[in-house]
């Protein structure tokens, strides 16, 4: 892609996402743009995918649950994608939305739309970047352990991830919600992995 195709199409990306989105959720897509670009920097991924992948991971975000469960009932058959994960439907039908708008788009793209709220083992790192920058963008309201996942999230990104996962379940069961199946699958990869 060059320069000129890439700022054609963020900017197109920009403008449709003006018309869906409310203008706090812009806001938060241009931090988890930032921060993408910056761990893509880091960890030699293409810039210009991680930008993309940043400002559409929340492009269905504001849409009906109810519209968006539809779709992944259509689309994801065998996701488990039911009304009690209601939270992470946007991920995959925004997957879906921007795959049809924008056919263009790499598939490493639309997995790290589609996997940027659960996670999922053997994430490629364009996924574990937008994943990982969705919950450290700068505009996050702070959290006890934020800083330090920041901060490691550049130095150690599998570290970082593992302390998203392990961080997000404990929210979850606090909150007494049910935790998508990818996500105890996730964390379960990824704490293997540092022990091997």
């Amino acid at each position: 892609m060059t320069d000129k195709e890439y700022q054609e199409l963020r900017n197109d990306i920009l403008a449709w996402l003006s018309k869906r989105l409310k203008p706090k959720r812009i806001t938060h897509t241009l931090g988890v743009e930032e921060t993408a670009v910056a761990l893509a920097r880091i960890w030699e991924n293409d810039v210009y995918e991680a930008s993309l992948a940043a400002l559409l991971h929340d492009n269905a975000k504001n849409l009906d649950t109810q519209f968006l469960y539809e779709i992944c009932q259509k689309e994801y058959p065998s996701f488990s994608l039911s009304l009690e994960y209601a939270s992470v439907l946007h991920a995959f039908a925004g997957a879906s939305i921007a795959a049809k708008r924008y056919p263009m788009l790499s598939e490493d793209i639309i997995y790290a739309i589609c996997y940027h709220t659960t996670a999922r083992p053997h994430m490629s790192l364009l996924e574990k970047i937008i994943y990982a920058a969705d919950f450290a963008e700068p505009g996050r309201e702070s959290i006890p352990g934020l800083e330090i996942i920041r901060e490691r999230l550049f130095i150690d990104l599998e570290a970082g991830i593992r302390q998203i996962l392990q961080q997000t379940v404990s929210y979850v069961n606090l909150k007494k919600k049910k935790i998508h199946p990818l996500t105890l699958d996730a964390l379960q990869y990824y704490e293997n992995q540092s022990k091997s």
